[in-house]
């Protein structure tokens, strides 16, 4: 991983076989990122995504074995009991080009993978929510 920090906005790029979630977790703990937006594109060579069954109130997860192209990548950073959180949607698409879209459960890079990160000038909260099953955010 390589990082650029210039004011509230960080270029991150990872190489072949670093994962995406935990990468930018290790980003938002560097640079104390409580707040924030991040896009991306590039490339996994396994990626895990899930649609959240709002019935069942659970992610059904889904994944890729394959490498798949980083059609967009967007997400936020907050705080989740009191520890750094990374929430992050993705689409992908393999050589047929039919794209797949969801929730990021685990990304690992195939090529290569460059995020955009904004850094806000306070936290975002989230709270754990069991009746709805998932952790929404809580905004003061």
């Amino acid at each position: 991983m390589q990082t650029l920090a210039e004011g509230d906005q960080i270029v991150v790029t990872l190489g072949p076989g670093e994962e995406i979630l935990a990468s930018l977790l290790e980003v938002a703990r560097a640079h104390k990122i409580a707040g924030g937006t991040v896009v991306g594109l590039g490339s996994t060579s396994e990626v895990e995504i899930a649609f959240f069954d709002p019935e069942k109130k659970e992610y059904l997860p889904r994944t890729f074995s394959e490498p798949m192209e980083i059609g967009n990548l967007v997400g936020n950073f907050s705080r989740l009991e009191d520890e750094p959180h990374v929430h992050v949607h993705v689409t992908v698409a393999g050589p047929e080009m039919i794209a797949f879209s969801g929730h990021l459960n685990r990304g690992v890079v195939g090529t290569a993978c460059e995020l955009y990160i904004r850094k806000l000038p306070r936290a975002v909260t989230r709270v754990k929510d069991s009746a709805g099953g998932f952790n929404p955010l809580k905004l003061k």
